[in-house]
C-alpha cells in the first residue's frame, strides 16, 4: 500500500463519516491505542440496566 492509497482511503472515510482528516486520524490512533491496551476503554452506555450493580 502506498502513501497515496492511504490518503485516498482517509479522504473517503472523512467524507463518509463527515469528519476532518485530523479528527479521523485521531479516531484511528485512539482505537488502535485502546485495542492494544495503551489506553483504557470507556463504556459509554450510561443507560444500561446493570448500572450501579457489581
Amino acid at each position: 500500500m502506498s502513501d497515496s492509497d492511504v490518503e485516498s482511503a482517509l479522504g473517503v472515510a472523512c467524507e463518509l463519516l463527515e469528519m476532518t482528516q485530523e479528527a479521523i486520524i485521531r479516531l484511528i490512533i485512539r482505537e488502535w491505542l485502546e485495542e492494544y491496551g495503551f489506553l483504557p476503554i470507556y463504556d459509554l452506555d450510561e443507560g444500561s440496566e446493570t448500572e450501579g450493580n457489581a
